[in-house]
């Protein structure tokens, strides 16, 4: 059986939904190929749980596309044990790929996308980097609201999206291709809250 438990005969439906949904991904991950990202003043990471999201911007440290990095997020539920925050989670993976902490810039309050972009660029001044432009890595369905908020918010500072790579069978459940279809509905509420 497959993904949604149709019979074998269902075949042409299922890559109907895995055609149309790679067209809904290609639109929702707004991610710059690695060989056109520029080097920036700053590398910010969207807290998060999934491993891959920290993993893939220490890759871009590595290749020396910025100096630092600014880890946003306190986070709700499902913070790894052992770490009080996302952003804690995050600075682990990042140091065991290799970043120094005089890298990293941590803020450990915000607790959805707006707040990680305004309080993440508070403290991230408070340090003492000022950016003008960043590559920005989150989930990768949410690049293009993220990069829509940020823009919004400062729009004096270049944006940038970066994902990890994705395979489109993670999404082939009703659970995520609604979670990925909710992402329409929050472009209009987020816009008319003002918020991108």
């Amino acid at each position: 059986m497959n993904t949604f438990e149709l019979p074998q005969s269902h075949e042409k439906d299922i890559e109907l939904i895995r055609t149309s949904l790679e067209k809904v991904l290609s639109f929702l991950v707004d991610s710059v190929p690695e060989k056109d990202l520029p080097n920036t003043d700053g590398i910010f990471i969207f807290g998060h749980i999934d491993p891959r999201i920290a993993e893939h911007a220490a890759h871009l440290w590595n290749l020396g596309k910025s100096k630092e990095i600014i880890i946003s997020g306190k986070g709700r539920t499902k913070i790894p044990h052992g770490f009080e925050t996302e952003a804690d989670f995050y600075a682990s993976i990042l140091k065991s790929k290799g970043v120094t902490d005089e890298s990293l810039i941590l803020e450990k309050e915000a607790t959805n996308s707006l707040e990680n972009i305004t309080l993440g660029i508070d403290k991230s001044r408070e340090e003492g980097l000022d950016p003008k432009s960043l590559i920005i890595c989150a989930v990768p369905a949410l690049l293009r609201r993220s990069k829509a908020t940020f823009s919004k918010q400062f729009p004096d500072i270049n944006i940038y999206g970066s994902a990890f790579d994705l395979n489109t069978e993670e999404y082939m459940t009703l659970p995520r291709i609604k979670r990925l279809m909710g992402e329409f509905d929050r472009f209009k509420e987020y816009h008319e809250k003002g918020d991108m």
